[in-house]
């Protein structure tokens, strides 16, 4: 997708346009619980015009960075807006749940009135919809229970349960906690922070207990990260069907770096590849090879992270935040391709993937590596260009 296809709006217009935009259809993702949400609505301008569709997308962070990202595309190919949600919502492992107008209203209002009451900063392209925010939606109760079943995926099992509730409490995000808990929890207080300050939930495991009078609560040990510290953090749950009805600390103490990263180390398999293209092509091709990746640039060279298609990785007794992650590559600028993945099967389906596509004639292979704890992280945040040479420093 050409990115000149995304464009701003064009303000200026007469205030009685402003109900005229006729909407077409809407969508979201269903990851409420994951602290972030994209949704794409679809309007037809109410103005003469050579392209009369307009596409918006938005990318929302619940917790800290509010609406971090909103493009728009005016045009309706089919390929263009469904290139612009993989790009955008590829990440999430979501389902796309459709909205009606007032629900999309309602969103895209609420999206920009919360970054603006956090006191953050709007993406330039998000400033002049007066359209959407000149005319505020006010949900009825049934409305916002309906829209919230559309938001948040739905709970199979008591660990997911868990997973998802810790997940939001340590987000300082207790209105997303609320929605899991019984409303006679609710009533008596609701949901309590466990730290003073957001922290980012890494790893956490559960252990049924029954105490004497055979009453059953769950144990969950978590790691978490603040903003330069790690915590573990032991609380007790206790829940009836399916929600949750009392939450408690017990006890939460900072532990190192080093402990924190024994905690999280895992198998991590390489192979590396020579670049044999021009880098200028072979990033052009790449791109379009890897479409849907999350893209980061680092000082050395370009990281593609590849998320799985669900968060099915919630859904388990031992949660790790890395386990949504499917595989990674990185464009070196020393002229490497380097494909890792926590798997022997992953890194097995990468590289056969690799080679049966048009990219197998621009790479050579040149070496296979599994680590006892994960490196490609260390070497896109170090000073060297050479994989190789990286390594050899390591050792």
């Amino acid at each position: 997708m050409d990115r000149n296809e995304l464009k701003v709006l064009p303000g200026g217009r007469s205030e009685n346009l402003y109900a005229d935009y006729r909407f077409i259809s809407g969508e979201i993702t269903d990851t409420r619980l994951m602290g972030v949400l994209g949704m794409h609505l679809h309007w037809k301008l109410p103005y003469p015009a050579a392209e009369p569709h307009l596409h918006q997308y938005y990318y929302y962070d619940i917790e800290e960075l509010g609406l971090e990202t909103y493009h728009t595309y005016v045009g309706d190919d089919p390929v263009t807006v469904e290139l612009a949600c993989k790009n955008l919502f590829g990440g999430l492992g979501a389902k796309m749940k459709s909205l009606n107008e007032r629900e999309g209203r309602h969103l895209a209002a609420e999206f920009i009135n919360e970054t603006r009451r956090k006191r953050l900063t709007l993406p330039e392209e998000a400033v002049d919809l007066e359209f959407i925010t000149r005319m505020p939606v006010f949900l009825s109760h049934d409305e916002q229970e309906e829209l919230i079943s559309k938001i948040c995926t739905d709970i199979h099992s008591d660990d997911q349960l868990i997973h998802y509730y810790l997940m939001r409490v340590f987000g300082m995000d207790l209105k997303g906690a609320a929605y899991l808990c019984a409303p006679a929890f609710l009533s008596a207080g609701g949901p309590q922070t466990f730290l003073t300050e957001h922290s980012t939930f890494l790893r956490n495991t559960i252990e049924e207990y029954l105490d004497e009078s055979g009453r059953l609560s769950y144990l969950c040990e978590s790691l978490v990260e603040t903003e330069n510290k790690h915590w573990l953090v032991v609380s007790e749950l206790e829940l009836s069907e399916g929600r949750i009805i009392s939450a408690n600390r017990k006890s939460a103490f900072e532990i190192s770096l080093y402990e924190a990263s024994m905690m999280l180390s895992r198998w991590e398999y390489v192979t590396v590849y020579e670049i044999l293209k021009d880098p200028d092509d072979f990033d052009i091709e790449f791109t379009t090879y890897s479409l849907g990746a999350m893209r980061t640039e680092h000082a050395n060279g370009e990281m593609f992270m590849e998320f799985k298609k669900d968060n099915s990785h919630v859904d388990q007794r031992v949660f790790n935040l890395s386990d949504d992650i499917n595989c990674l590559y990185y464009v070196t600028d020393f002229g490497q391709l380097i494909l890792a993945a926590y798997s022997l099967e992953a890194i097995g389906v990468m590289e056969d993937r690799l080679h049966s596509s048009p990219l197998s004639s621009a790479v050579f292979p040149t070496a296979r590596y599994q680590f006892q704890e994960p490196v490609l992280y260390e070497f896109a945040q170090s000073d060297y260009e050479d994989f190789e040479e990286f390594l050899k420093a390591l050792k």
